[in-house]
This record gives structure tokens, C-alpha cells and sequence, in this order.
């Protein structure tokens, strides 16, 4: 559920890679990634949010897949109330803690390649798809939704989460962007400053289109839009709900 840490295609020669970028972004917050679901924590209220999203088109044996599972906090919610997940994510430290915080059964882990390109999972494996933040980290977020409707049953469901430009916060990014370069850090090497990290979560999180665009691209990859399954209060992020369209185009 959080933050996702994925890449939809190899970086192109004499670039950074972005897939290594944002695993490498994540594993170095991997540590005290699982207090900010705590109870009063910054991510308390998105757990509860996707939690009850899920709930309103799963039911109890339904197999989930959880893109981008972090720590794993949802994909442990989601196995409590009794369905069978899988959650997935490129960062080993991320998933190391997920592991380690597992109970049996409900759920297994499955690390996904900086560079991947396709889910290793068959056709139709999974009831439904949870990818919280994680589209504004990929590459190409069409293959990626591609790939979400690949692995789902017909009339399966797709919930992701997506940078909702209306909010402020959006707009505080989008200046912060323009200041980039010219604020370069110049802290010594080995060192980092606040602004150097948020410079790298500025860099990886590359995403940011407007509704029109999440839509079209998802029509794109054979997903029909749901309704939203659970009243959201203005917040950083939008969630979308999607059906695998029964015939796949």
C-alpha cells in the first residue's frame, strides 16, 4: 500500500536508473517506514481509508495483489479480515520488515526487479489489485495498469492512488521543482541534508497529470471506472477504482 517503488522499463544508457533511484529512495526509509501507520501516525488514516475501499468489492477468499506493499501494513489488515494476499514491491529492506512483521498464513511476499516489466504471476490470478502511491513513481504508468489487468480476473477490480493536483501541497511540489537546480545542495560529500531528500523524492516522483489523464490511460489498458467506494476527504492524493473490462481490447 505505500509508497510504490516501481519501474516499467530499463533506464536508457547514461541515465540514472530510475527503478534504482526510488528503491534506493525507499530502502534508506525502510526503518521507520512502520510508525507512520501507528495509531495517530501520518499514514493511520490512509490504511484506514484503502482498508474499507478493498472491503467494499472483496470478499472474504479473495485473492488480492498489493503493488508496491512497503512494510506490508495493509497487506496484514487485508489477510486479517480473511483474504489471501500477495504484496509485492522492488525495495529488499522494505520487504525484509514485511517479512519479519508477517503472522502465518494470509500472505506471502514477492520482490519485484527494479526494472521489471511484467508481474510474475498468470493471467487472471488475482479478485483485485491495490496500487497506493505508486503510479507517480513508475516510468510508464500504462504498462504498469496494463499489467494490473493482465493478472486480474474479468470484472476484477483495480484501486490506486495518484498526486491530486488540486491540493496545495501539489502546488508547494511543483514550485519546489523550479528551485531545484539553483538550491543544489552543496553539503559535503557522504552528507545529506533535508533538501537534498526531498530533492530525491522530487525527482523520483514523477507523475503528475490531472484526472482526464489517469482516465484515458487507464481506458487504455481495459480498465472501466467504479464509483469511489468510500466517502475521501480532501487530501494529497486522489483514488481511482477501475473494472477489468470483461473483453480485453
Amino acid at each position: 500500500m505505500t509508497p510504490g517503488r516501481l519501474s516499467a522499463r530499463p533506464a536508457t544508457p547514461g541515465v540514472s536508473d530510475p527503478g534504482l533511484e526510488v528503491m534506493g529512495l525507499f530502502d534508506a526509509k525502510a526503518a521507520g517506514w512502520p510508525g507512520k501507520y501507528d495509531p495517530g501516525g501520518p499514514l493511520s488514516g490512509r490504511l484506514a481509508l484503502l482498508s474499507a475501499a478493498v472491503g467494499r468489492y472483496a470478499k472474504a477468499g479473495d485473492r488480492v495483489l498489493d503493488l508496491g506493499c512497503g512494510t506490508g501494513e495493509l497487506s496484514r489488515r487485508l489477510s486479517a479480515g480473511g483474504l489471501q494476499v500477495t504484496g509485492c514491491d522492488i525495495s529488499p529492506n522494505m520487504l525484509a520488515r514485511a517479512a519479519a512483521r508477517a503472522v502465518a498464513g494470509g500472505h506471502a511476499w514477492v520482490r519485484l526487479a527494479p526494472d521489471w516489466r511484467s508481474l510474475p504471476f498468470k493471467p487472471a490470478t488475482f479478485d483485485l489489485v491495490v496500487a497506493a502511491s505508486v503510479l507517480e513513481y513508475v516510468i510508464d504508468p500504462g504498462t504498469v495498469l496494463r499489467e494490473c489487468g493482465r493478472v486480474l480476473r474479468p470484472g476484477g477490480v483495480v484501486l490506486y492512488t495518484v498526486p491530486d493536483l488540486r491540493h496545495p501541497i501539489r502546488w508547494a511540489e511543483w514550485a519546489a521543482r523550479q528551485l531545484a537546480a539553483p538550491l543544489a545542495s552543496r553539503s559535503g560529500p557522504g552528507r545529506q541534508t533535508p533538501w537534498d531528500r526531498y530533492r530525491a523524492y522530487l525527482r523520483a516522483s514523477r507523475q503528475r497529470h490531472r484526472l482526464r489523464w489517469w482516465l484515458a490511460v487507464s481506458d487504455a489498458a481495459g480498465l472501466d471506472p467504479l464509483p469511489c467506494p468510500v466517502p475521501t476527504t480532501r487530501s494529497a492524493l486522489r483514488l481511482l477504482t477501475f473494472a477489468r473490462q470483461a473483453a480485453r481490447r
